[in-house]
Protein backbone atom coordinates (compact mmCIF):
# COMPACT_ATOMS: atom_id res chain seq x y z
CA UNK A 1 0.00 0.00 0.00
CA UNK A 2 3.05 2.50 0.82
CA UNK A 3 4.58 1.61 -2.63
CA UNK A 4 1.18 1.97 -4.22
CA UNK A 5 1.05 5.80 -2.76
CA UNK A 6 4.81 6.99 -3.36
CA UNK A 7 4.63 5.63 -7.27
CA UNK A 8 0.66 7.70 -7.58
CA UNK A 9 2.52 10.78 -5.93
CA UNK A 10 5.76 10.47 -8.34
CA UNK A 11 3.28 10.03 -11.32
CA UNK A 12 1.17 13.04 -10.23
CA UNK A 13 4.42 14.83 -9.46
CA UNK A 14 5.22 13.83 -13.56
CA UNK A 15 2.27 14.79 -14.62
CA UNK A 16 2.66 17.99 -13.42
CA UNK A 17 6.20 18.72 -13.99
CA UNK A 18 5.53 18.10 -18.01
CA UNK A 19 2.51 20.17 -17.56
CA UNK A 20 4.29 23.21 -16.02
CA UNK A 21 7.02 22.56 -18.96
CA UNK A 22 4.55 22.05 -21.91
CA UNK A 23 3.00 25.60 -20.91
CA UNK A 24 6.37 27.36 -20.44
CA UNK A 25 7.48 25.74 -23.69
CA UNK A 26 4.49 27.50 -25.72
CA UNK A 27 6.11 31.14 -24.43
CA UNK A 28 9.01 32.19 -27.01
CA UNK A 29 10.94 33.41 -23.46
CA UNK A 30 9.78 30.32 -22.07
CA UNK A 31 11.34 28.48 -24.84
CA UNK A 32 14.59 30.10 -24.66
CA UNK A 33 14.81 29.41 -21.25
CA UNK A 34 14.43 25.67 -21.29
CA UNK A 35 16.79 25.22 -24.13
CA UNK A 36 19.56 27.13 -21.90
CA UNK A 37 18.31 24.90 -19.35
CA UNK A 38 18.73 21.72 -21.42
CA UNK A 39 21.89 22.83 -22.58
CA UNK A 40 23.25 23.51 -18.58
CA UNK A 41 21.76 20.12 -17.58
CA UNK A 42 23.06 18.33 -20.67
CA UNK A 43 26.79 19.31 -19.34
CA UNK A 44 25.93 18.73 -15.73
CA UNK A 45 23.12 16.59 -15.49
CA UNK A 46 23.38 16.46 -11.84
CA UNK A 47 24.14 19.90 -11.38
CA UNK A 48 20.53 21.43 -10.57
CA UNK A 49 22.31 24.10 -8.40
CA UNK A 50 24.01 25.88 -10.72
CA UNK A 51 21.53 25.91 -13.26
CA UNK A 52 19.40 27.43 -10.37
CA UNK A 53 21.98 30.00 -9.62
CA UNK A 54 22.27 30.96 -13.29
CA UNK A 55 18.36 31.59 -13.59
CA UNK A 56 18.72 33.38 -10.38
CA UNK A 57 21.51 35.96 -12.24
CA UNK A 58 19.14 35.97 -15.29
CA UNK A 59 16.13 37.02 -12.77
CA UNK A 60 18.12 39.67 -10.85
CA UNK A 61 18.98 40.74 -14.33
CA UNK A 62 15.73 41.15 -15.19
CA UNK A 63 15.18 42.98 -12.08
CA UNK A 64 18.00 45.04 -12.44
CA UNK A 65 16.84 46.55 -15.89
CA UNK A 66 13.39 46.67 -14.23
CA UNK A 67 14.39 49.08 -11.39
CA UNK A 68 16.81 51.15 -14.24
CA UNK A 69 14.09 51.45 -16.36
CA UNK A 70 11.57 52.45 -13.48
CA UNK A 71 14.43 55.14 -12.31
CA UNK A 72 14.32 56.38 -15.47
CA UNK A 73 10.65 56.68 -16.05
CA UNK A 74 10.66 58.34 -13.01
CA UNK A 75 13.12 61.34 -14.30
CA UNK A 76 11.34 61.28 -17.34
CA UNK A 77 7.75 61.83 -16.02
CA UNK A 78 9.34 64.72 -13.54
CA UNK A 79 10.86 65.97 -16.69
CA UNK A 80 7.89 66.37 -17.95
CA UNK A 81 5.60 67.22 -15.14
CA UNK A 82 8.49 70.09 -14.62
CA UNK A 83 7.74 71.50 -18.43
CA UNK A 84 4.12 70.89 -18.76
CA UNK A 85 4.13 72.82 -14.93
CA UNK A 86 6.62 75.81 -16.49
CA UNK A 87 4.52 75.93 -19.68
CA UNK A 88 1.00 76.08 -17.95
CA UNK A 89 2.48 79.17 -15.94
CA UNK A 90 3.69 80.75 -19.33
CA UNK A 91 -0.04 80.20 -20.78
CA UNK A 92 -1.47 81.63 -17.79
CA UNK A 93 0.44 84.73 -17.46
CA UNK A 94 0.34 85.04 -21.35
CA UNK A 95 -3.56 84.73 -21.20
CA UNK A 96 -3.23 86.83 -18.69
CA UNK A 97 -1.66 88.94 -20.52
CA UNK A 98 -3.75 88.76 -23.32
CA UNK A 99 -6.97 89.79 -21.80
CA UNK A 100 -5.37 92.72 -20.07
CA UNK A 101 -4.41 94.13 -23.61
CA UNK A 102 -7.31 93.10 -25.56
CA UNK A 103 -9.19 95.24 -22.95
CA UNK A 104 -7.33 98.11 -23.94
CA UNK A 105 -7.55 98.00 -27.76
CA UNK A 106 -10.95 99.70 -28.04
CA UNK A 107 -10.14 102.80 -25.46
CA UNK A 108 -6.85 103.61 -27.28
CA UNK A 109 -8.82 103.36 -31.34
CA UNK A 110 -11.43 105.67 -29.75
CA UNK A 111 -8.67 107.54 -27.87
CA UNK A 112 -7.13 107.65 -31.61
CA UNK A 113 -10.47 108.26 -33.50
CA UNK A 114 -10.71 111.32 -31.49
CA UNK A 115 -7.20 112.79 -31.60
CA UNK A 116 -8.07 112.37 -35.94
CA UNK A 117 -11.48 114.22 -35.61
CA UNK A 118 -9.55 117.37 -33.28
CA UNK A 119 -6.78 117.55 -35.19
CA UNK A 120 -9.12 117.67 -38.72
CA UNK A 121 -11.13 120.06 -36.79
CA UNK A 122 -8.26 122.38 -36.45
CA UNK A 123 -7.14 121.82 -39.54
CA UNK A 124 -10.35 122.77 -40.84
CA UNK A 125 -10.58 126.19 -38.56
CA UNK A 126 -7.16 126.50 -39.73
CA UNK A 127 -8.09 126.54 -43.78
CA UNK A 128 -11.13 128.84 -42.86
CA UNK A 129 -8.58 131.47 -41.65
CA UNK A 130 -6.76 131.35 -44.64
CA UNK A 131 -9.86 131.39 -46.98
CA UNK A 132 -10.91 134.73 -44.69
CA UNK A 133 -6.96 136.14 -44.88
CA UNK A 134 -7.00 135.19 -49.03
CA UNK A 135 -10.66 136.98 -48.99
CA UNK A 136 -9.34 140.32 -46.78
CA UNK A 137 -6.10 140.17 -49.17
CA UNK A 138 -8.80 140.84 -52.40
CA UNK A 139 -10.92 143.21 -50.77
CA UNK A 140 -7.62 144.80 -49.48
CA UNK A 141 -6.29 144.81 -52.79
CA UNK A 142 -9.68 146.29 -54.69
CA UNK A 143 -10.13 149.17 -51.70
CA UNK A 144 -6.67 150.09 -52.24
CA UNK A 145 -7.44 150.38 -56.40
CA UNK A 146 -10.36 152.14 -55.52
CA UNK A 147 -8.23 154.64 -53.62
CA UNK A 148 -5.69 154.81 -56.11
CA UNK A 149 -8.15 155.59 -59.16
CA UNK A 150 -9.86 157.83 -57.13
CA UNK A 151 -6.73 159.64 -55.98
CA UNK A 152 -5.42 159.65 -59.58
CA UNK A 153 -8.72 161.25 -60.70
CA UNK A 154 -8.63 164.11 -57.96
CA UNK A 155 -4.73 164.73 -58.79
CA UNK A 156 -5.89 165.19 -62.32
CA UNK A 157 -8.84 167.62 -61.14
CA UNK A 158 -6.22 169.82 -59.30
CA UNK A 159 -3.86 169.63 -62.51
CA UNK A 160 -6.72 170.20 -64.81
CA UNK A 161 -8.06 173.03 -62.48
CA UNK A 162 -4.46 175.08 -62.24
CA UNK A 163 -4.42 175.08 -65.96
CA UNK A 164 -7.99 176.21 -66.93
CA UNK A 165 -6.34 179.31 -64.14
CA UNK A 166 -4.24 179.91 -66.69
CA UNK A 167 -6.32 180.12 -69.42
CA UNK A 168 -8.73 182.27 -67.91
CA UNK A 169 -5.94 184.53 -66.41
CA UNK A 170 -5.34 185.01 -70.34
CA UNK A 171 -8.50 185.82 -71.69
CA UNK A 172 -7.49 189.30 -71.57
CA UNK A 173 -4.24 188.92 -73.55
CA UNK A 174 -5.25 185.84 -75.73
CA UNK A 175 -8.25 185.88 -78.10
CA UNK A 176 -8.77 182.28 -78.46
CA UNK A 177 -8.46 181.79 -74.80
CA UNK A 178 -12.49 181.45 -74.08
CA UNK A 179 -12.52 178.26 -76.82
CA UNK A 180 -9.10 176.76 -75.24
CA UNK A 181 -11.27 176.94 -71.98
CA UNK A 182 -14.26 175.19 -73.45
CA UNK A 183 -12.33 172.61 -75.27
CA UNK A 184 -10.50 171.84 -71.79
CA UNK A 185 -13.46 171.70 -69.34
CA UNK A 186 -15.01 169.55 -71.69
CA UNK A 187 -12.02 167.34 -72.05
CA UNK A 188 -11.67 167.45 -67.65
CA UNK A 189 -16.02 166.38 -68.01
CA UNK A 190 -14.96 163.57 -69.83
CA UNK A 191 -12.23 162.22 -67.77
CA UNK A 192 -14.70 162.49 -64.62
CA UNK A 193 -17.05 160.49 -63.86
CA UNK A 194 -20.46 162.26 -64.12
CA UNK A 195 -21.28 160.57 -60.44
CA UNK A 196 -18.57 162.58 -59.15
CA UNK A 197 -18.99 165.03 -56.36
CA UNK A 198 -17.00 167.78 -58.19
CA UNK A 199 -18.21 167.10 -61.86
CA UNK A 200 -21.03 169.73 -61.13
CA UNK A 201 -19.02 172.10 -59.22
CA UNK A 202 -16.40 172.01 -62.23
CA UNK A 203 -19.07 172.06 -65.06
CA UNK A 204 -20.66 175.53 -63.20
CA UNK A 205 -17.33 176.93 -61.94
CA UNK A 206 -15.76 176.89 -65.78
CA UNK A 207 -19.28 178.13 -67.29
CA UNK A 208 -19.09 181.06 -65.03
CA UNK A 209 -16.89 183.21 -67.69
CA UNK A 210 -19.18 182.88 -70.37
CA UNK A 211 -22.28 183.85 -67.80
CA UNK A 212 -20.01 187.29 -67.39
CA UNK A 213 -18.33 186.69 -63.94
CA UNK A 214 -15.11 188.77 -63.41
CA UNK A 215 -11.93 186.38 -64.04
CA UNK A 216 -10.51 187.35 -60.31
CA UNK A 217 -13.55 185.77 -59.10
CA UNK A 218 -13.82 182.37 -61.24
CA UNK A 219 -9.99 181.57 -60.42
CA UNK A 220 -11.00 182.54 -56.67
CA UNK A 221 -13.80 180.28 -57.01
CA UNK A 222 -11.58 177.71 -58.89
CA UNK A 223 -8.83 178.34 -55.76
CA UNK A 224 -11.45 177.36 -53.53
CA UNK A 225 -12.01 174.26 -55.48
CA UNK A 226 -8.66 172.85 -55.48
CA UNK A 227 -8.62 172.99 -51.38
CA UNK A 228 -11.46 171.26 -51.44
CA UNK A 229 -10.22 169.11 -53.96
CA UNK A 230 -7.09 168.85 -51.98
CA UNK A 231 -9.32 168.15 -48.74
CA UNK A 232 -11.41 165.72 -50.16
CA UNK A 233 -8.36 163.61 -51.06
CA UNK A 234 -6.55 164.12 -47.54
CA UNK A 235 -9.77 162.12 -46.19
CA UNK A 236 -9.13 159.61 -48.72
CA UNK A 237 -5.70 159.10 -47.90
CA UNK A 238 -6.90 158.84 -44.06
CA UNK A 239 -9.59 156.29 -44.53
CA UNK A 240 -7.03 154.30 -46.64
CA UNK A 241 -4.37 154.26 -43.84
CA UNK A 242 -7.70 153.50 -41.85
CA UNK A 243 -8.37 150.44 -44.06
CA UNK A 244 -4.81 149.61 -44.04
CA UNK A 245 -4.17 149.78 -40.75
CA UNK A 246 -7.65 147.75 -40.51
CA UNK A 247 -6.65 145.16 -42.71
CA UNK A 248 -3.21 144.49 -41.45
CA UNK A 249 -4.58 144.02 -37.27
CA UNK A 250 -7.16 141.72 -38.68
CA UNK A 251 -4.79 139.63 -41.55
CA UNK A 252 -2.28 139.59 -38.34
CA UNK A 253 -5.25 138.21 -35.74
CA UNK A 254 -6.09 135.30 -38.27
CA UNK A 255 -2.26 134.65 -38.59
CA UNK A 256 -1.53 134.78 -35.52
CA UNK A 257 -4.30 132.14 -34.82
CA UNK A 258 -3.05 129.87 -37.29
CA UNK A 259 -0.10 130.08 -35.55
CA UNK A 260 -1.52 128.84 -32.19
CA UNK A 261 -3.29 126.31 -34.49
CA UNK A 262 -0.77 124.84 -36.31
CA UNK A 263 0.85 123.84 -33.05
CA UNK A 264 -1.62 122.39 -31.96
CA UNK A 265 -2.49 120.40 -35.01
CA UNK A 266 1.45 119.53 -34.87
CA UNK A 267 0.48 118.47 -31.32
CA UNK A 268 -2.31 116.42 -32.55
CA UNK A 269 -0.37 114.81 -35.25
CA UNK A 270 1.89 113.73 -32.95
CA UNK A 271 -0.52 112.66 -30.45
CA UNK A 272 -2.17 110.74 -33.29
CA UNK A 273 1.10 108.69 -34.50
CA UNK A 274 1.94 107.77 -31.15
CA UNK A 275 -0.97 106.38 -30.86
CA UNK A 276 -0.53 104.49 -33.67
CA UNK A 277 2.28 103.49 -32.50
CA UNK A 278 0.84 102.44 -29.40
CA UNK A 279 -1.95 100.43 -31.04
CA UNK A 280 0.26 98.59 -33.13
CA UNK A 281 2.43 97.51 -30.06
CA UNK A 282 -0.53 96.06 -28.81
CA UNK A 283 -1.97 94.58 -31.36
CA UNK A 284 1.89 92.80 -31.57
CA UNK A 285 1.76 92.14 -28.39
CA UNK A 286 -1.81 90.45 -28.27
CA UNK A 287 -0.41 88.39 -31.28
CA UNK A 288 2.51 87.30 -29.67
CA UNK A 289 0.52 86.42 -26.51
CA UNK A 290 -1.36 84.57 -28.72
CA UNK A 291 1.10 82.32 -30.40
CA UNK A 292 2.41 81.86 -27.13
CA UNK A 293 -0.34 80.23 -25.77
CA UNK A 294 -0.62 78.62 -28.69
CA UNK A 295 2.70 77.07 -28.68
CA UNK A 296 3.08 76.08 -25.17
CA UNK A 297 -0.31 74.80 -25.08
CA UNK A 298 1.06 72.03 -28.14
CA UNK A 299 4.29 71.85 -26.31
CA UNK A 300 2.23 70.63 -23.18
CA UNK A 301 0.28 68.26 -25.70
CA UNK A 302 3.68 66.58 -27.14
CA UNK A 303 5.24 66.76 -23.62
CA UNK A 304 1.98 64.90 -22.62
CA UNK A 305 1.72 62.37 -24.85
CA UNK A 306 5.93 61.75 -24.85
CA UNK A 307 5.34 60.76 -21.14
CA UNK A 308 1.86 58.53 -21.95
CA UNK A 309 3.82 56.69 -24.27
CA UNK A 310 6.93 56.58 -21.95
CA UNK A 311 4.16 55.08 -19.31
CA UNK A 312 2.77 52.92 -21.86
CA UNK A 313 6.30 51.46 -22.82
CA UNK A 314 7.18 50.86 -19.34
CA UNK A 315 3.87 49.28 -18.53
CA UNK A 316 4.46 46.93 -21.47
CA UNK A 317 7.99 46.18 -20.35
CA UNK A 318 7.17 45.58 -17.00
CA UNK A 319 4.50 43.08 -18.24
CA UNK A 320 7.32 41.49 -20.45
CA UNK A 321 9.41 41.28 -17.43
CA UNK A 322 7.31 40.05 -14.80
CA UNK A 323 6.29 37.16 -17.25
CA UNK A 324 10.03 36.70 -17.77
CA UNK A 325 10.36 36.66 -13.81
CA UNK A 326 7.12 34.59 -13.57
CA UNK A 327 8.61 31.65 -16.11
CA UNK A 328 12.22 31.92 -14.31
CA UNK A 329 10.46 31.05 -10.98
CA UNK A 330 8.78 28.50 -12.52
CA UNK A 331 11.60 26.67 -14.02
CA UNK A 332 13.52 27.27 -10.72
CA UNK A 333 10.72 25.64 -8.53
CA UNK A 334 11.20 22.80 -11.45
CA UNK A 335 14.70 22.45 -10.68
CA UNK A 336 14.33 22.56 -6.91
CA UNK A 337 12.69 19.30 -7.11
CA UNK A 338 16.41 17.37 -8.38
CA UNK A 339 14.09 15.14 -10.26
CA UNK A 340 16.22 13.22 -12.83
CA UNK A 341 13.68 13.41 -15.44
CA UNK A 342 13.03 17.11 -15.91
CA UNK A 343 15.63 16.74 -18.64
CA UNK A 344 13.79 14.11 -20.10
CA UNK A 345 10.69 16.40 -20.09
CA UNK A 346 12.69 19.58 -21.01
CA UNK A 347 13.79 17.62 -24.60
CA UNK A 348 10.00 16.24 -24.99
CA UNK A 349 8.80 19.99 -25.44
CA UNK A 350 11.76 21.72 -26.64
Amino acid sequence: MRATSILLILLISSVLGTRSIYEISQNEYGKTVLQAIQLTLNEEPASFGRTIDLLQELKQGIQNDQDEDSGLLTERLETCETHISQNSQTISDSQTKLAQAQEQVSPLEQKLLDKRHQAEDKEGEEQRNNDRINKLILSRQESRQQFESKRDELTSIVGALSEAKKIISSIKTDPTALIQLKNHKENILNQIQKSSMFYTLIHSTLSLIQQGTSQEKVIKIIDDLIDEVYQVQKLEMIADDQREADFVKTKIRFEFANTRLSTKIAELRADVQQLQQSLLELNNNIAIYQDLVSVKTKENADWQQSCNDAQNSHNGLTDYRNQQIAIIDECISLLQGHDPEVTSFIQRFV
